[in-house]
């Protein structure tokens, strides 16, 4: 009995054994669920952190949605001011040349300026209907070159979509500038019906020539990182701006006075004969003078003939043969390129100093650089023959109508070979 107890008791010790056994290995089990459930621990966090990194992913992706959908919008506003302008612009358009063709305006000799000018006050109280749709095309113009800088970050002058949306901003702003300055009815609408189509132009072929992908904005290239891009480019194409108004105003000057003479013939002569007369003695001119002597002196037909040949050779040289129309036109064409000229030579100098510091050299004589050189020349001949040659008017008024196509050479032409420094951002889409 004891035997078997102690053999019980062996055998419950050794069956202790195995329970210890069992008991170590469960207990060693314990660990491992432990390790286990450490391990469940473990893969919390990275499940924690993989939902953190995907909150993040998620909020970088509502950020680049909203970032797509704003430039998105952007874009279709773009669109949509530059369909506005268009639209602005062809309906001013068609008002300025209805009005300009049918006029009952009659300003033709300087004796009426001052009841047309006193009219013409009177109707700018009220204004008529195309300025309000230049107003419209230039503030539609104004918004989209805005969002375009919003939409890519910098001054929007880098590509041919650009630069066209700026420079017929920079002329309507010009064309309300001198109508402001107009003091006749007939040649506000006579700037109108020559600058609202050019701007038309500009607009138009920005929106409907070019292709798509040159009409989207793009990065800027490493020439024009600079602050000179603002500086020069914006002087630039706002000289090119006026210089165009001006060009229009000298070649409606040269096409009204040779209708006016073909109309009136010899009767334009001698219904000048008072305004030349009268700018003769202001002048105090010796021909005038002694035209006058031979009238005090003889008194007949000698007299009468030096007066004649005073008067016909004088009317050569007035400005509009007397018309106001004309003198107008004259006085605001030359003002309109006298501006255009000062800032061209401003952006020239700049464009100088830019070039010395992008590419080593402040002149390469590079085709656009030769242009802009070109047009300068131009218009320095246009002032020197009417300030200093003393050529007829209707002559150096031809002189700036001509810088009206060199200066579209200057601008489009020479960037539609694609080649020279300056002819990234255009045509070439480079």
């Amino acid at each position: 009995m004891a035997a078997a107890l102690s053999l019980g008791g062996a055998s419950a010790s050794r069956g202790r054994a195995p329970l210890s056994l069992c008991t170590s290995s469960g207990t060693s089990a314990r660990p491992g669920r432990r390790r286990h459930t450490s391990a469940r621990h473990g893969r919390r966090p990275s499940s924690s952190k993989a939902l953190a990194v995907g909150d993040v992913s998620v909020a970088v992706g509502d950020v680049s949605v909203a970032a797509s959908s704003s430039l998105v919008s952007l874009s279709a506003t773009q669109a949509l001011l530059g369909k506005v302008a268009f639209g602005s612009l062809l309906g001013t358009t068609g008002v300025y040349w209805g009005k300009a063709a049918f006029s009952n305006r009659k300003e033709n000799t300087d004796d009426s300026s001052g009841s047309s000018t006193s009219s013409s006050k009177e109707t700018t109280t009220s204004r008529p209907l195309e300025q309000y749709g230049v107003l419209a095309a230039n503030a539609s113009l104004f918004l989209l070159l805005t969002a375009r800088w919003l939409e890519s970050g910098h001054f929007p002058l880098s590509n041919i979509y650009e630069s066209l949306m700026f420079l017929a901003w920079g002329v309507l702003a010009t064309q309300m500038f001198v109508e402001r300055k107009a003091a006749g009815e007939s040649g506000r609408l006579l700037l109108g019906a020559l600058a609202t189509p050019t701007a038309l132009l500009a607009v138009g072929g920005a929106t409907l020539a070019l292709p798509p992908e040159l009409q989207k904005s793009a990065a800027l290239v490493p020439a024009l990182k600079s602050n000179w891009l603002m500086m020069h480019v914006t002087v630039m194409m706002m000289s090119y701006a006026a210089l165009m108004v001006g060009s229009l105003l000298a070649a409606g000057f040269v096409g009204l006075d040779v209708y006016l003479e073909l109309t009136k013939g010899a009767d334009s002569s001698s219904s000048t004969a008072g305004a030349i007369t009268e700018n003769e003695s202001m002048d105090g001119g010796e021909a005038g003078s002694a035209a006058v002597a031979a009238v005090g002196m003889d008194g007949g037909e000698a007299g009468s003939a030096a007066v004649a040949t005073v008067v016909s050779n004088a009317a050569a040289l007035l400005p509009g043969r007397g018309d106001a129309r004309l003198v107008e036109l004259d006085s605001l064409s030359y003002r309109s390129l006298g501006l255009g000229f000062a800032l061209l030579t401003v952006g020239i100098i700049s464009g100088a100093v830019w070039a010395n510091e992008a590419w080593g050299s402040y002149w390469s004589w590079d085709p656009k650089e030769t242009w802009a050189l070109i047009c300068w020349l131009v218009y320095a001949s246009y002032l020197h023959t009417r300030l200093v040659a003393g050529w007829r008017p209707r002559d150096a008024a031809a002189v700036g109508a001509f810088g009206f196509v060199v200066v579209w050479i200057c601008y489009v032409g020479v960037n539609l070979f694609g080649v020279g420094l300056h002819s990234y951002g255009f045509l070439n889409g480079q």
